[in-house]
């Protein structure tokens, strides 16, 4: 991707929120400089160092350097962390609903 530095901190800080965030904040860029997306039909072409990571459904690409291992400890902290920003999203619902 092609995008400002400016551009680049926009989405770190939106990483900082979560994934709703960062797609507003995505969508936004896009508007404002498609050309640093990739289109549907070019994602196959892209290359990764590490091996992306699949949820569900494959991530298409071309090649990758790196083969993807996770070890149990990142998998471990990668659970605390959703389960910490669910709890965070969960507290501060609760303080805007009571608002």
């Amino acid at each position: 991707m092609k995008l400002t530095n400016y551009q680049r901190s926009q989405l770190r800080a939106a990483a900082k929120f979560g994934g709703g965030h960062i797609d507003k904040v995505a969508a936004s860029l896009q508007r404002e400089n498609p050309e640093a997306f990739w289109r549907d039909s070019e994602l196959h072409q892209r290359n990764f160092y590490h091996e992306p990571k699949s949820y569900g459904s494959p991530v298409p690409h071309r090649s990758y350097v790196q083969r993807l291992v996770v070890r149990r400890r990142e998998q471990d902290n990668e659970r605390d962390q959703v389960m910490a920003q669910n709890h965070y999203l969960q507290q501060t619902f609760q303080i805007g609903a009571a608002a």
